[in-house]
Parts: C-alpha cells; structure tokens; sequence
C-alpha cells in the first residue's frame, strides 16, 4: 500500500536518513554548488520549516509502513509574463530511498504535485538537475519535462 502524507513534526529522524541517503546519491556530482553534507546543517529547523512553509507541497511517502521518499515542491509568484502566468510550481526535490527505486513511487509522487499545482490554478512547473545526473535526466524527460535552458555558474 503506496500513501502520500504530510509529514508530522516528530519525524524529524526519518528526514534526516532520508537526506543523508540523498546526500551520499549526489556526492559524485561535484560542482561548484555541491550540496552541504546534512551532518554539517541544522536538519531539525529545515524540517520544522518544511512542514509549516504554506505555499509548499512537502509529503512523504509510505510503502507499507515504511517512509520511502519525500517530495519537496514550491508555488512561486512571478512577475507576470507574456502567457499571463502570476505564478508558477518549482519542483524542487524528489527522494526515493535505494531500496525503494524502480517502483514507480518518483512519478507517483510528482504526478500528485502536479494535481496540487493544478488545484492552484497553475499551469507550468520548472525543475533542475544536475547536468551530470543523467538518471535525473531521465525521469525528468519520462514524466513530461523538456529542457529549456543551461544555467551557467562561476565563483568569483
């Protein structure tokens, strides 16, 4: 049984596995921007944070009884634009423990973010990878996306 819920404030531990199972996932893409090691942040007021933000769409999901993954996406205001849009999804992360990969539960988890966003009246979601994380590519590409541009980065 596959349940997406929004996480309590007492499951602080079960984020921290899961970004440590993240972080250890993207340690090999190294960039400019690497992630911070979660040992060295303050996981617990992230969490706390996460789960009181009031345009967000934090859950994790259960499969059988167990916290499997979470996703982490965003309503952000924009200035409007030439399609009118005032505000646009952001879909910031998805994890899915190893264990747990090959099981459909990333697209299951995206395509009800894409049912919150449209329950808000919003028609277009950005996302990003990594460029060498060719497997984030592809999910990307498998559940709709395309690419739009390559955002260049330079410590000065």
């Amino acid at each position: 049984m596959i349940i997406l819920r929004k996480p309590n404030k007492n499951e602080v531990g079960v984020y921290k596995k899961l970004e440590v199972e993240f972080y250890s996932h993207h340690k090999p893409y190294k960039t400019l921007l690497q992630d911070v090691d979660p040992r060295a942040r303050d996981l617990k007021k992230e969490f706390l944070k996460l789960i009181s933000e009031r345009n967000s769409f934090f859950r994790f999901i259960k499969v059988n009884d167990e916290v499997a993954g979470y996703i982490y996406g965003i309503l952000k205001k924009v200035d409007e634009n030439e399609k009118g849009w005032k505000k646009i999804g952001d879909l910031n992360s998805i994890v899915v423990l190893k264990k747990f990969r090959k099981q459909g539960i990333a697209e299951h988890m995206a395509k009800e973010f894409f049912r919150w966003l449209k329950s808000k009246n919003v028609k277009y979601v950005e996302s990003s990878s990594n460029l060498k994380n060719e497997l984030s590519a592809r999910f990307h590409k498998r559940i709709g996306f395309q690419e739009q541009h390559i955002k260049f980065g330079r410590l000065i």
